[in-house]
């Protein structure tokens, strides 16, 4: 039982860490941004590139033995994508496929 704690618990931090990295990114891109900044600008950039990075973790359904600096680089490059960013990616993938 003290190991299945464990493994919760390192799995929790992880997705912490994945989504305290897309939210800096996040922020990030929008201070480099010549955009009028908001708390509500800032708040719904954090948060969805956070959780844009938080699903790099579906990653490890293709590739179970990934390492922890491959998904950090997967969440990295998925937040900054962005939201708009991953939009576009797939419609280009499916107009591809149509």
């Amino acid at each position: 039982m003290p190991e299945k704690m464990l493994s919760w618990w390192q799995s929790l931090i992880d997705t912490a860490a994945f989504v305290a990295m897309g939210m800096f990114i996040g922020v990030g891109q929008l201070l480099a941004s010549k955009e009028v900044l908001t708390l509500r600008i800032i708040i719904g950039r954090a948060l969805s590139t956070g959780g844009i990075a938080a699903a790099a973790g579906a990653a490890l359904v293709w590739v179970p033995d990934l390492p922890r600096v491959g998904q950090l680089g997967i969440a990295a490059a998925l937040a900054s994508l962005g939201t708009s960013g991953l939009e576009r990616l797939f419609q280009r993938l499916l107009q591809g496929r149509g």
